[in-house]
């Protein structure tokens, strides 16, 4: 029987529904979530997988978490097999069963059309707190996923439309602030919702499911073809790449990130084999799952935006994350703090894909390089849970200058305004601005990085503390240079000060926690850097006068505030001469 034509109109409006409904799930989200961290940081995604999940959509959030919903699909169709009914919802936040650490709790609604499952909606969002040893369930330092919190592999929240009220109440005792983590999980469950209703309409409009899948395996067929052309336009070869993180929390022992790309043809392999292993205690460990949905993330890095986000995408890119390193961790290791892991993976992809194509990749980001978790008894006498992540800047780009103060890729991450902070939570926003001289020098410079200090307004408040970058720079590509290190400093209210690391302290009133990013990486030689964007820099005190002559060679006049050209082309002879001499030319 011949192949049903695909219609071209009706393709881009069911692609158009599709991505529409997936971003009503989200706007859902931001509008009935309780706590800032799905409210304004945006730290949560929705998604629309196949009833073998497989992705069919993703939504514009955090590509790190949507990335995941096929592992826990799929491992609620391992578990419940034929025990899936119109109406159950499933929760799950179990990182050894296809979830990624215990504070993302991932919802998932199996969706019916005329009696049989044809897809399911999720959404995910990092919660305040899941229980376990320190408020925020998000410390480093834990011994193993014991004490982590509160650990759910998928069980049914709702089952036939009715909430299972003996997992409501586990929960209401176990986590801090209940209120505020149960009343985002409702927001799950209303996105979800929307998920299930707006798919059965889509086959209602267009006669049956059995229509609207055919134009989704086209999509996917089509997310395919495109993917393997882009990936056909780069050279073949083997592509090696190492980045670190500072430290466990425990040791000073860097965590070792090494990446094989191999392109051959319209394939890619991400081949993580040379990584550090799992070492206990500590707790930066990655599930499977994130490695695999972070490779992604680099990969459609190469991809047309245009293309849509489904399994297309992902058929022609092979992950190999070896069982019992960070990107792959053994049980029972502790996952809690792997934000910071996340991120340096990203880098370590990101630094194989510049070697790739150098002309396309800028230098490294700084993203989620900070994390705090702090919690205790407000000034009205009530429990609370503050947790913010802090945006760094991206890398210099091969076309222009880092954006300063702008999550990275993988992310999609926002920014709790300091208003809201204040408002809600026992600190006070002390400063929150931009440091000169910090991002990486290159042709196209790096972000800078920032600054923000918290002062704490009560006495023993427990702070989990997360900081990396304060050892291994964001690095520079093609000849540009590393950005800054990362600072953090506890300030207490009698004056003494002290560095901060990955740790876990007391803070009191008046005392005042420092953070200061590190810069992102430069692009490009720093002296191929036209000389009226370094005088623009200067002028607005992005780069003072020393690095200008330092980093980029090039003398300022502090009086007349004009660049002197023969003490420059001087400079530049010395620094060019001096080099050639180094390297034996």
């Amino acid at each position: 029987m011949a192949k049903e034509a695909i219609d071209p109109i009706t393709r881009e409006l069911i692609k158009n529904s599709l991505s529409s409904l997936i971003d009503e799930m989200a706007l859902a989200m931001c509008h009935t979530a309780y706590s800032s961290v799905i409210r304004d940081i945006f730290d949560f995604c929705t998604g629309l997988v196949d009833d073998k999940g497989e992705t069919i959509a993703e939504g514009l959030t955090n590509p790190s978490m949507s990335g995941v919903i096929p592992f826990v699909v799929r491992a609620v169709r391992k578990i419940w097999g034929d025990r899936i009914y119109p109406g159950d919802i499933f929760i799950c936040n179990d990182p050894y069963e296809g979830a990624t650490h215990l504070p993302d709790i991932y919802l998932v609604k199996p969706i019916f059309v005329d009696g049989e499952i044809v897809a399911f909606s999720g959404a995910d969002a990092h919660e305040l707190d899941v229980g376990g040893r320190v408020p925020g369930s998000n410390a480093c330092d834990n011994v193993d996923i014991y004490q982590e919190g509160l650990r759910m592999p998928p069980l049914k929240y709702y089952e036939r439309g009715e909430r299972n009220y003996s997992i409501y109440r586990i929960m209401e005792k176990n986590f801090r602030v209940s209120h505020i983590v149960l009343g985002d999980i409702e927001a799950k469950v209303a996105a979800v919702s929307i998920g299930d209703r707006r798919v059965q309409e889509l086959a209602k409009k267009y006669g049956s499911w059995k229509t609207v899948r055919r134009y989704i395996d086209d999509l996917m067929d089509y997310s395919e073809r495109m993917t393997r052309a882009a990936i056909r336009e780069l050279p073949d070869g083997i592509y090696e790449f190492e980045d670190c993180m500072d430290d466990t929390g425990f040791t000073d022992d860097p965590i070792v990130f090494h990446l094989k790309l191999i392109i051959k043809g319209d394939e890619m392999t991400f081949d993580f084999t040379g990584t550090s292993p799992v070492r206990s205690p500590g707790s930066m460990w990655l599930p499977y799952s994130s490695a695999y949905a972070m490779a992604l993330c680099g990969a459609r890095l190469f991809i047309d935006p245009s293309v849509p986000a489904n399994a297309g995408v992902y058929r022609p890119i092979t992950v190999i994350a070896p069982y019992g390193t960070a990107v792959n961790a053994s049980f029972p290791a502790g996952v809690a703090g792997r934000g910071a892991t996340l991120g340096r993976l990203f880098d370590t992809i990101q630094g194989a894909l510049a070697k790739v194509a150098p002309d396309r990749i800028p230098g490294a980001f700084t993203g989620v390089d900070y994390g705090l978790c702090t919690g205790g008894i407000n000034e009205k006498g009530e429990m609370f849970v503050f947790t913010d992540f802090l945006m760094g800047s991206w890398g210099g780009r091969p076309w222009g200058d880092g954006h300063d103060a702008t999550t990275a890729l993988w992310s999609n991450y926002s920014n709790t305004p300091c208003e809201v902070i204040e408002n809600e939570k026992p600190f006070r926003i002390e400063s929150y601005t931009f440091v000169p001289d910090t991002g990486g020098p290159g042709k196209y410079r790096g972000g800078l990085a920032i600054i923000k200090e918290y002062r704490c307004l009560v006495d023993n408040v427990t702070c989990q503390f997360r900081i990396d970058r304060a050892r291994f720079p964001a690095w520079g590509v093609q000849g540009g240079k590393p950005g800054t290190l990362a600072e953090a400093y506890l300030t207490t209210a009698d004056g003494k000060r002290r560095r901060l690391k990955k740790e876990i302290f007391v803070l009191n009133k008046g005392d005042l926690i420092t953070c200061i990013l590190p810069g992102a990486g430069g692009w490009g030689n720093p002296y191929d850097r036209e000389i009226g964007k370094i005088l623009r820099d200067v002028e607005k005190e992005i780069v003072g006068i020393e690095k200008a002559e330092s980093d980029y060679g090039v003398v300022i006049n502090r009086q007349t505030m004009q660049v002197d050209f023969e003490a420059t082309q001087k400079l530049r002879e010395e620094a060019l001469k001096n080099t050639d001499e180094r390297e034996g030319g």
